[in-house]
């Protein structure tokens, strides 16, 4: 998460560099571009950091990191990923509507579980190779 913030201040940084002085140097021509020309490669270099960082939040947003159950109240304890620390999300395990393996699709070798809950826009993401403690209780829950 902490690389996301340092790409988007990286490539801001950029962009406004790009913006001020793109076309100043020798391979570029030695004149100055004109400004349209200066303000779209400065945008995009700095759109680019910021896309990044965007999705990593998001991403955070639905990766699990650990998974509680409370049978008492019978209530899902879902923490996941954030720039400082885990964010946790406290969801009634009759909310959970559905979920769906995937075997390493996509350039991943890592299998994971997409896992909806009613009201919530987004997935879960969680990891197969992390270490369920309850697994017949996970089970139940995630209706595998």
């Amino acid at each position: 998460m902490f690389l996301s913030v340092g790409c988007a201040v990286g490539c801001v940084w950029a962009g406004i560099n790009l913006a001020q002085s793109y076309g100043l140097n020798p391979a570029d021509g030695g004149v100055l571009a004109p400004l349209s020309v200066r303000l779209a490669w400065g945008i995009g270099g700095a759109l680019l950091g910021i896309i990044f960082l965007v999705g990593m939040w998001i991403y955070g947003k639905c990766y699990v990191a650990r998974i509680e159950f409370d049978e008492q109240n019978k209530a899902l304890h879902i923490y996941t990923v954030s720039f400082f620390g885990s964010e946790k999300h406290e969801i009634n395990a009759s909310k959970v509507l559905s979920s769906q393996y995937y075997e390493g699709e996509l350039g991943s070798v890592t299998p994971w579980r997409e896992v909806r809950i009613k009201g919530r826009r987004l997935p879960f993401i969680v990891n197969e190779q992390g270490v369920f403690l309850e697994k017949k209780i996970m089970n139940k829950l995630f209706k595998i």
